[in-house]
């Protein structure tokens, strides 16, 4: 196959690959670097060489209910992590001045738990007002399951988009959580569709999914048109179910990328947690294929520091894309 007039064809809207074609990506060999070679065009014909920059701040942190097997906050966990509450309004308010310093463009907001109440949400809303009004950082927010109207809520104080994960494909879902399902994963993202919020929504890479379930678990996703995917590689901390876990390579990793660029050519596609360790010296080629980063550090784990990733954004002629203020 010629993958450039592929890539073209993506670009031009006369195209899309099909499952077939995405499990090829993930288990190519000969042609693998022309695969990649058309994703770098794809890339570069929709959105050029600019790369936006969030920042994660973990506002809520530990005693989760849910046993998710990769999760360091979780009360089944035997990790060492910090507990803590909802964080004060005017250390949110510095985290997101930090991240717009950074160049950061969109501010992350993550609460453990299965839900938020309705009480944090609106404990927090005037710092989520004022980071909207006087920083103009797209914000998204991460808490679990929300209603209708919490969901109302977080819009009217100028929430962009939420975040719900997928995390992993149906058929491995029971391997890694039990406490709630996929399907409940689905239809939350039904119902932030309904309420017409914008979705950022992924997956966690190397939990013992095969490529089969992890090509049906990304065309599930895009029947959800996100705004945008988050591809994380597992961490297996220790003192959580999947320590000790390693079945990801540098090479897989980037085969994932690129699987995700061919079949999301105009979504916001964005390497997170795990990129660091998982990519390793491939970290750099898959910076070339997507739209965005997570800057710094992740819900309970470190990344790379900051001023690292900005001089490899730069060593690579990439541009960070910067929300021009308004006032």
């Amino acid at each position: 196959m010629d993958y450039l007039k592929l890539a073209q064809e993506i670009i031009d809207g006369t195209r899309e690959i099909t499952p077939d074609e995405a499990l090829y990506i993930l288990e190519s060999t000969d042609d693998w670097w022309a695969i990649y070679a058309g994703a770098v065009a794809l890339k570069n014909g929709i959105s050029a060489n600019e790369v936006r920059l969030n920042t994660l701040l973990n506002a809520k942190s530990g005693l989760c209910a849910e046993d998710c097997g990769y999760c360091a906050q979780s009360k089944y966990s035997e990790a060492e992590v910090e507990t803590y509450g909802l964080i004060p309004n005017d250390e949110i308010i510095k985290k997101a001045l930090i991240a717009k310093k950074n160049h950061a463009s969109t501010f992350c907001i993550a609460m453990s738990g299965t839900r938020a109440t309705m009480r944090e949400l609106k404990v927090m809303g005037d710092a989520l007002r004022t980071i909207k009004e006087d920083l103009n950082l797209e914000l998204c927010v991460s808490m679990g399951l929300l209603d209708s109207e919490q969901i109302d809520y977080l819009k009217s104080v100028g929430v962009d988009r939420v975040n719900h994960n997928l995390n992993t494909p149906r058929d491995n879902y029971d391997n890694i959580t039990t406490t709630h399902s996929y399907q409940d994963r689905i239809d939350t993202l039904d119902r932030l569709n309904e309420d017409d919020v914008n979705i950022c929504s992924g997956f966690i890479c190397g939990m013992g999914e095969t490529d089969e379930q992890l090509v049906e678990m990304a065309f599930d996703l895009k029947e959800k048109n996100p705004y945008s995917v988050p591809m994380n590689f597992l961490l297996p901390i220790d003192g959580t179910k999947l320590e000790g876990r390693h079945e990801l390579t540098p090479l897989r990793c980037l085969k994932v990328v690129t699987m995700i660029r061919y079949l999301f050519p105009r979504t916001e596609i964005r390497i997170s947690a795990g990129r660091e360790y998982h990519l390793a010296e491939m970290q750099n080629l898959g910076m070339l294929l997507v739209d965005s980063i997570f800057l710094g550090n992740y819900l309970t784990e470190k990344g790379d520091p900051v001023e690292k990733d900005i001089e490899a954004i730069h060593k690579h002629g990439l541009k960070i894309y910067e929300a021009v203020t308004v006032k």
